[in-house]
């Protein structure tokens, strides 16, 4: 979970939903579940775009980046993809 003020989509700016919508629209079509739909034990979410909120230049930068490091044609499956990030996220203590 971040630490700093996060916008999540559904409270976004019109300038900063089109952020958003650039970069989930870069995901391959089984990535359309974002972490904006997990929830939290206390009720509120998480989501690793919604943690680069405050600059959206470098939200749209460096996700982008990692949605075109999730295109299929690559090595890595989406079964190893969400191995790397569970495995990632236990040692960070990460909700997600």
């Amino acid at each position: 979970m971040t630490w700093i003020k996060t916008t999540p989509v559904e409270e976004a700016g019109p300038e900063l939903r089109k952020v958003y919508e650039a970069v989930y629209s870069l995901y391959p079509s089984e990535y359309a579940v974002t972490a904006a739909a997990l929830i939290r034990p206390d009720g509120g979410s998480d989501s690793i775009v919604a943690a680069h909120s405050l600059i959206p230049e470098a939200m749209r930068h460096m996700i982008s980046g990692l949605a075109v490091m999730f295109q299929p044609h690559l090595p890595l499956t989406r079964n190893q993809h969400e191995m790397i990030a569970s495995v990632v996220s236990a040692q960070n203590q990460c909700f997600y």
